[in-house]
């Protein structure tokens, strides 16, 4: 799944806000062979991180843009 490519409207509306919130790039999450499992746990313990403000970011974006439509809505 590409999260980076744009929605593609199904009936002509595109109600889904576009995150401007950039991803981190695939290889910051993959370990190497050599990796102990104590560095693999404090990579994977940093990525979740990330990941949850990120998802955190996007829960914030999501809501404003809500509120804009609703108020544009209203007026």
């Amino acid at each position: 799944m590409d999260f980076s490519s744009p929605v593609s409207p199904r009936n002509g509306h595109n109600l889904i806000a576009q995150s401007h919130i950039p991803l981190p790039p695939r290889m910051s999450l993959i370990t190497g062979p050599d990796t102990s499992p104590q560095d693999h746990f404090s990579s994977l313990t940093a990525t979740v991180t990330e990941l949850t403000k990120t998802v955190q970011q996007g829960m914030a974006q999501q809501k404003q843009f809500l509120a804009a439509r609703d108020n544009a809505n209203f007026q």
